[in-house]
């Protein structure tokens, strides 16, 4: 179930994923120094609401064009389509870009669904279809409504639930092996130490294998135990 197929082949080895996962490393190394650069040269008059308005508005009107004429994104989702390669990837980059700009303009702290985009990215794939349906079976329900207000606020809130509960549970459990290691890692250094007679290897107890393998992937994937610090701050 975790790792099934979804009609077009194993999620574990999709080679389109390959491209996400590439902008993900990028990003983590280079993104916050290319932003800090970027809002030393941004001229005073251009940090106001309307600017920021402006930036949303744009994103927002982005994203319905290309949902009218364009989607679905062939080069993202499928690897094929390449022609279209210009304008899919300059899209992908200016609207969140554009989006996070009018949002910075808010006077409200967002940190709790801001950090956990990932946790719904990376489980939404587990439960899209029945959600569909769901939404599907909602329209029908409120079908009554002649201005379908009442549909489109009941679908975002639905949005607001997920990204509330779900989202979180998602993002602390692809955080659970950083959690774990120093819990495992305190526990083993509160063992009493057993003497070792001179010549003697020491055994190591499958507790200790076990923290030590922990310890060696969260290194491979964070960089160093100095940036996995530094992540779980941010």
């Amino acid at each position: 179930w975790v790792f099934r197929n979804w009609g077009i082949g194993c999620p574990m080895v999709l080679r389109w994923v390959q491209i996400y996962g590439f902008f993900y490393v990028l990003c983590f190394h280079f993104l916050r120094p290319l932003v800090a650069l970027i809002t030393k040269r941004i001229p005073e008059r251009c940090r106001t609401n309307t600017w920021a308005a402006g930036a949303f508005s744009t994103s927002q009107m982005i994203g319905l064009s290309m949902a009218l004429f364009h989607y679905p994104n062939l080069v993202l989702e499928s690897g094929t389509g390449l022609q279209w390669a210009w304008l899919e990837m300059s899209v992908a980059f200016l609207q969140p870009a554009l989006i996070a700009l009018g949002m910075a303009a808010l006077p409200f702290n967002l940190a709790w669904w801001g950090n956990t985009t990932l946790g719904c990215y990376v489980f939404h794939f587990y439960f899209k279809d029945q959600v569909g349906m769901w939404v599907w079976s909602l329209c029908d329900w409120v079908a009554w409504d002649p201005t379908g207000l009442l549909a489109f606020f009941l679908i975002i809130g639905l949005c607001a639930i997920f990204t509330t509960f779900l989202g979180p549970a998602g993002h602390y459990f692809l955080l659970t092996p950083a959690l774990l290691y120093p819990r495992i890692a305190k526990a083993m250094a509160g063992r009493p130490k057993v003497a070792v007679q001179a010549g003697a290897r020491p055994r190591s107890s499958p507790l200790a294998i076990a923290a030590g393998a922990l310890r060696g992937c969260i290194e491979i994937v964070v960089g160093g135990s100095g940036n996995g610090k530094k992540q779980s701050k941010v």
